[in-house]
């Protein structure tokens, strides 16, 4: 399906497509066609702003496009001209050694720990005894293949030990924060020129100085650095936008010190990825999110809108009537344009609203 009209009405739904051939818009023409696949996902606009939205299923499975209000379409290798390492200093590790740190983390985190291997990693969550998010993480194997590592913003992982140490007692296991690596975000292409060995078939792999982790289908991936003395020939940027932006179009959110234990899964996408498994039995705040995913009428959902004008992290989207119908988690900024990331709540039914 070849979309050629810039000019889309206002309850424009796309649904259930495979694969999309969107093209560079030209003096009222298309043309350089490229292509993407979407599963489930809808886009339709509102006062002329496109959003891309789903509640079943809402990530665009590559990493190409997004639409402004002038429908003038951004491909991601123009938005990263910079390429280069990305420095992503608040994060810091949670280390589980002991033979016991497997049952004390499949008994507690909304993942599946057998899903966790030397090659491949998970994304995981903690919620309190109400469902909602305390923590959120990338889950792996530790170097040693002995234990494991929990990846997250520095305070949140503080806070995630202090809930788990809770239950350390009953478990043959020691945690640890650990501050031995720095972390920066990789592109894919930078991986394949510096990293000839990466297998990308790996979430997880060890390099002779380093290690990465990825998840979903983000352009970046992470590498654990101990010593980046040894790393002075790559580029690094300063340009964090690149890594939000890639977070916002995969609809990935991490919860940080800000925003812990205010969200419940269903309401920052968790239910749709990994992150929660609906299979694996119980965990702390299991029954509420089990009960808000079977037998909730609506579910809250994800929304991706860019726009002209900017709103901060935390602010409330309010619809033309004045209703509080949403949050917004993240921002990226690109040239005079800003790509949001929205968790909208039941109230909102596709009304309109600015940000």
């Amino acid at each position: 399906m070849i979309v050629s009209n810039p000019k889309f009405s206002k309850d424009f739904l796309l649904t259930r497509i495979s694969k999309i051939s969107i093209s560079s818009y030209a003096s009222n023409s298309f043309s350089s066609s490229i292509s993407f696949p979407l599963k489930s996902t809808k886009l339709f606009s509102t006062k002329g702003i496109n959003i891309a939205s789903s509640s079943q299923r809402p990530r665009l499975h590559c990493h190409k496009i997004f639409f402004s209000n002038s429908f003038k379409i951004f491909a991601y290798n123009d938005f990263v001209e910079d390429k280069g390492l990305i420095n992503l200093e608040y994060l810091s590790i949670l280390e589980l050694n002991g033979k016991g740190s497997f049952e004390l983390l499949q008994g507690q985190i909304t993942a599946n720990m057998e899903k966790v291997s030397s090659s491949n990693a998970e994304i995981g969550a903690i919620c309190d005894l109400k469902g909602r998010v305390i923590s959120s993480f990338y889950i792996s194997q530790n170097l040693n293949e002995n234990g494991y590592f929990l990846i997250g913003e520095k305070e949140v992982m503080r806070i995630t030990k202090d809930v788990l140490m809770k239950y350390q007692p009953f478990y043959e296991t020691e945690l640890s924060l650990n501050n031995n690596f720095k972390f920066y975000a990789i592109s894919k292409s930078d991986l394949y020129n510096h990293f000839s060995e990466t297998n990308f078939g790996q979430s997880f792999q060890k390099y002779k100085l380093c290690w990465r982790i990825h998840c979903l289908d983000k352009e970046f991936h992470i590498l654990g650095i101990s010593d980046s003395e040894h790393f002075k020939e790559l580029k690094f940027t300063d340009n964090k936008d690149l890594w939000l932006y890639d977070e916002i179009e995969n609809q990935n959110y991490e919860v940080n010190s800000l925003t812990t234990g205010l969200f419940t899964p269903h309401e920052l996408g968790y239910h749709l990825t990994p992150r929660v498994d609906f299979e694996k039995g119980c965990y702390t705040g299991q029954e509420i999110v089990a009960r808000m995913h079977y037998r909730a009428k609506k579910l809250p959902e994800l929304l991706i809108k860019v726009s002209k004008g900017g709103a901060d992290p935390l602010s409330d989207v309010i619809d033309s009537d004045g209703k509080k119908i949403g949050k917004v988690l993240l921002r990226a900024k690109k040239g005079d344009s800003n790509c949001h990331l929205l968790s909208m709540s039941k109230n909102y039914a596709g009304q309109d609203f600015d940000l």
